[in-house]
C-alpha cells in the first residue's frame, strides 16, 4: 500500500448522535487510531456529533450537504467525489441508506464495501418492501456483510459466504475514575439505597411504558428503590414528555432524557433493565446492556434478538419471554432483596464482557475483516 503504507478506510454513517451503532463505531475508531497503521476518514450525512471522545481522536470528518430533507439524490454523487479524492482501500458503511449511497463508488471505483448495516434482529421483515429490496442490492455489492449478533444474520439472511459476526467491544477505560456514587445520586435526585436504570432512546423501539408501570407498582409497594430512564429523545418528543408528566408526582421515578455521564449513573445504580418493543424490534447486542455488565450489574431484559447471546438467564440476569408484569416485578424485587445474588450476577456480567466483548477482541476481529476485504 502506497501513501506511508497505511490502510485507508473511509467510514460512512448517518451521524454520531447517541446510539448503539454510533457508540460501536467510536469504540472501533479508538482502537484503530491507536494502532498507527490506518489512515481514517469519517463521512456523515448529518452534522450531529454527541461524543466528545470523537474529537479527541483527531480523525478528519466531512459532512455531506443535504439539499432535500428526504431521498436526496445528490448524496451518492457527493460520496463518490469524497471517495475519488480520498482513494480508500476500503469503504466501511454503517446503515442501510449509507451502504446504498456507496454503491456508485463501490461499482465504478472498485473499492470493496464492508457493510455493517445489520445491528438489530426485528421479529418480522416485509419481503416485498423497498427497504428489503435495498438490503438485497446492498448485499449483492458488499464484499463482507457484518452483524453484531448471530440473531441479526438469522433475521436478514445475507449471503452466507459473505456474512460474519463481530460482537461489540467496549473500552473499559471509559469506566475508570468515575465520580463518586454519592455525588451522582445527589446530581440526579436519587435518595434511595437501590436504583433501577433503563438506558435506552425514547423511541418506538423501546418499551418505556412497561418500565413505567413496573416502576410505579414497585415504588408504591416499597420506599427504598428509585427508577431512572435515560436516553436520546426523538424530534417528536411527545412520548417522552408524557412519561415526564405522568411520573411528576413520584420523586422516585425519574426521566432526565439524554445525559452525558451515563457510565457514572449506571455505576451508581443497582440493576440495569432493557425493555424492547418486541412487536417491531429485536436488539442486536445492546451497548446499554454491555455498559451495565461492564460495571458489574445484573441485567433484566427481553429474550429477543441477540440479547440471549450476552445475557445468560439466571447466571448474570434474567431474560423476559412471556412473563407477566407481576412476574417481572418479582424478579426485580428478588434482586433488590438478595445482595449476594446481585453481586454474583454482577461478577458474572463483568466476566462475560472481559472474555467475549472486549475492545481488543472486537478490534482484532475488524482488522481480520479488513485484511480479508482487500485480498
Amino acid at each position: 500500500m502506497e501513501k506511508d503504507h497505511k490502510l485507508r478506510i473511509l467510514f460512512f454513517i448517518g451521524s454520531l448522535r447517541s446510539g448503539g451503532k454510533e457508540r460501536r463505531m467510536i469504540e472501533l475508531l479508538t482502537y484503530l487510531n491507536g494502532k498507527g497503521r490506518y489512515e481514517l476518514l469519517v463521512a456523515l450525512t448529518q452534522n450531529e456529533i454527541h461524543y466528545p471522545d470523537f474529537f479527541k481522536l483527531n480523525i478528519p470528518h466531512v459532512v455531506l450537504k443535504r439539499r432535500w430533507k428526504r431521498s436526496d439524490p445528490t448524496l451518492p454523487l457527493q460520496f463518490y467525489r469524497i471517495c475519488n479524492q480520498f482513494q480508500p482501500h476500503i469503504i466501511h458503511a454503517w446503515g442501510r441508506m449509507q451502504s446504498f449511497y456507496t454503491l456508485p463508488a463501490v461499482i465504478a471505483q472498485g473499492v470493496p464495501l464492508v457493510n455493517s448495516q445489520i445491528t438489530a434482529a426485528p421479529p418480522k421483515l416485509k419481503r416485498w418492501s423497498l427497504p428489503n429490496l435495498i438490503d438485497r442490492l446492498n448485499f449483492r455489492f458488499s464484499k463482507i456483510i457484518l452483524s453484531n449478533s448471530k440473531a441479526g444474520i438469522d433475521t436478514y439472511k445475507p449471503p452466507a459466504a459473505k456474512s460474519r459476526v463481530v460482537y461489540n467491544g467496549i473500552n473499559m477505560n471509559r469506566f475508570a475514575e468515575l465520580p463518586s456514587i454519592d455525588d451522582i445520586k445527589r446530581k440526579y435526585g436519587i435518595a434511595t439505597p437501590y436504583t433501577v436504570i433503563m438506558s435506552a432512546s425514547f423511541t418506538p423501539h423501546k418499551d418505556y411504558n412497561t418500565f413505567y408501570r413496573i416502576a410505579e407498582q414497585i415504588t408504591n409497594a416499597r420506599d427504598d428503590v428509585s427508577f431512572i430512564g435515560v436516553g436520546g429523545v426523538d424530534k417528536d418528543d411527545s412520548e417522552f414528555r408524557r412519561l415526564q408528566s405522568i411520573s411528576s408526582g413520584n420523586l422516585r421515578i425519574l426521566f432526565p432524557g439524554r445525559i452525558n455521564d451515563v457510565e457514572a449513573l449506571v455505576n451508581a445504580c443497582s440493576i440495569g433493565v432493557l425493555f424492547s418493543n418486541k412487536q417491531v424490534h429485536g436488539e442486536g447486542i445492546s451497548n446499554s446492556i454491555m455498559e451495565y455488565m461492564s460495571l458489574a450489574k445484573p441485567v433484566v431484559a427481553n429474550d429477543a434478538g441477540g440479547t440471549r447471546e450476552i445475557v445468560h438467564h439466571n447466571q448474570n440476569g434474567y431474560l423476559i419471554l412471556n412473563q407477566s408484569e407481576e412476574e417481572i416485578i418479582a424478579l426485580i424485587n428478588d434482586l433488590i432483596n438478595d445482595q449476594e445474588k446481585r453481586a454474583s450476577f454482577g461478577r458474572a456480567s463483568k466476566k462475560i464482557i472481559e472474555e467475549t466483548f472486549s475492545l481488543e477482541s472486537m478490534g482484532k476481529a475488524f482488522e481480520q475483516v479488513y485484511q480479508e476485504a482487500i485480498t
